[in-house]
């Protein structure tokens, strides 16, 4: 049920009891004025009674349930919007907003807060809204409800994706803030995207994370199911670093909604080339594709806020740190004679300890028998880099070179004694020339020149599609090295 039949802006703030917020029809609200008074119809403040009587206070899940979306799709009535906004408390519980540019300059902005029991809600607009940027903006209600509901969660989770997917033609920059309180804290969220980028901060009492797209330059994005597929390779990469550094789990999960919500990207267009376009706009051709990972760049950390669980030895701090990147470059003097490189970087490093015997707890404290434990230290970088070169058309550099290696430094201590001090190391590098697995698929060879075309097409389909798979990132000397034995 839409619990808003109206659009308001509070002056001063004035509360809706939040058990009745799901259900309440708001009518006989001035618009004109910031000072204008929401009312509640008779049932609603009797549902609202009932509500406070049996329970004082919703999880906040259960008080937002589709009130964010409610204010979005009222747009799409053709309600007046007020200018401004009205000051809220300063001691709210939580706080959504929803900051919008449309392509013709006009902000509007929508606050929905809870305060103790109560709910407060606001929305305006600096200049009148056209139908089509009133439309652009009903459609974005399921996600701003998502991105609402998805931090209202006891265990906040990051939803953004939809918001991410705004109608570029009509709005130019979308901004979601939310502060949500937590036992531990309050956790906020901060998501930005317009033409040229899509950025998530996330903060909290657990550590922070970061996650940005550049979206200025998408001649490098592959297909849909390229994309997933190279998604899915990173968040593995991500679990096996969190597993390996003892991340913590939670922040870890929003880390990777946040990635994988801002890194599936739109198909990239089919148009071709003037030969005066700019090398970021210039369309690359399948092999091209299939030596990348067929996202668009990015950046992405997370950062756990650290720890200093061991009182006799404050040195030995337990944290986590983890940060990955791609950069793709595209240059020369035209597309005929272009240059195409991509690459991607991973480093993870961690410390913590554990007990001697697996599986044991470590209680530390100033007590000599807690003073057994090991210490572990964990330095790991990963990269991989692809070159391709063209000359007149012609394919003539091909190169993938990729590494990966890992640092665990473990220090064992008895009864606050140091028994021993060890580093375990691994490595291994991958360097390969890929003209071989490219060039019989490019017109004038004759290698398979009896073979009809569908043959000659759907073989070199199959080795495209097998080639991408192993230009994905792997941090696992072991792993990489099990590629390196099956490529040829």
């Amino acid at each position: 049920m839409n619990p808003i039949s109206s659009l308001s802006n509070w002056q001063p703030a004035v509360r809706l009891p939040s058990a009745a917020a799901s259900r309440a029809a708001v009518y006989d609200t001035p618009t004109a004025a910031p000072s204008s008074i929401v009312k509640l119809s008779p049932e609603s403040l009797a549902a609202a009674r009932q509500a406070d009587t049996e329970q004082a206070v919703l999880p906040a899940a259960a008080r937002f349930k589709e009130v964010g979306a409610a204010m979005l799709r009222q747009l799409s009535t053709g309600a007046p919007v007020p200018a401004t906004q009205a000051a809220l408390p300063d001691n709210l519980d939580n706080k959504f907003t929803l900051d919008i540019v449309t392509r013709s300059g006009v902000k509007v902005d929508l606050t929905l807060a809870s305060q103790d029991d109560g709910m407060l809600y606001q929305i305006s607009a600096d200049a009148e809204l056209s139908d089509s940027e009133r439309t652009a903006l009903a459609r974005l209600a399921d996600g701003f409800q998502a991105a609402i509901d998805g931090m209202a969660a006891a265990d906040p989770q990051i939803r953004i994706g939809a918001l991410a997917q705004f109608d570029s033609k009509a709005l130019q920059a979308v901004d979601f803030h939310a502060d949500v309180k937590q036992p531990a804290g309050t956790q906020s969220l901060d998501f930005h995207a317009d033409g040229k980028q899509r950025k998530v901060s996330i903060g909290g009492p657990a550590g922070n994370a970061d996650v940005s797209v550049d979206t200025s330059k998408l001649a490098s994005l592959g297909t849909k199911e390229q994309q997933t597929k190279a998604i899915g390779n990173y968040l593995k990469q991500f679990d096996q670093a969190a597993e390996r550094g003892h991340g913590d789990k939670k922040l870890m999960a929003m880390f990777k909604d946040a990635f994988s919500d801002m890194n599936r990207t739109a198909v990239r267009e089919e148009e071709r080339s003037t030969g005066l376009t700019l090398p970021a706009q210039w369309p690359l051709a399948d092999e091209d594709h299939a030596a990348l990972t067929g996202l668009a760049d990015f950046s992405a950390s997370i950062t756990q806020a650290p720890k200093w669980n061991n009182p006799l030895r404050s040195a030995e701090k337990e944290s986590f740190s983890y940060a990955v990147s791609q950069a793709t470059s595209i240059d020369g003097p035209r597309v005929d004679d272009r240059t195409v490189t991509q690459t991607q970087q991973a480093h993870l490093t961690a410390q913590f300890h554990t007990a001697v015997k697996k599986g044991g707890d470590v209680k530390l404290d100033v007590t000599p028998q807690s003073q057994t434990y090991e210490y572990h230290q964990i330095d790991d970088a990963a990269d991989s880099n692809v070159e391709l070169g063209y000359k007149d058309g012609h394919l003539f550099k091909a190169r993938l070179s990729q590494t990966a290696s890992r640092s665990e430094r473990i220090q064992t201590y008895l009864m606050g004694k140091l028994q021993s001090d060890k580093t375990i190391p691994g490595q291994h590098a991958l360097v390969r020339d890929l003209l071989a697995s490219l060039s019989p698929y490019h017109g004038g060879d004759q290698h398979h020149a009896d073979d009809t075309h569908e043959v000659r097409e759907g073989r070199r389909q199959q080795a495209l599609s097998a080639l991408q798979e192993r230009m994905l990132l792997l941090a696992d000397p072991d792993e990489l090295g099990g590629r390196d034995r099956g490529m040829v």
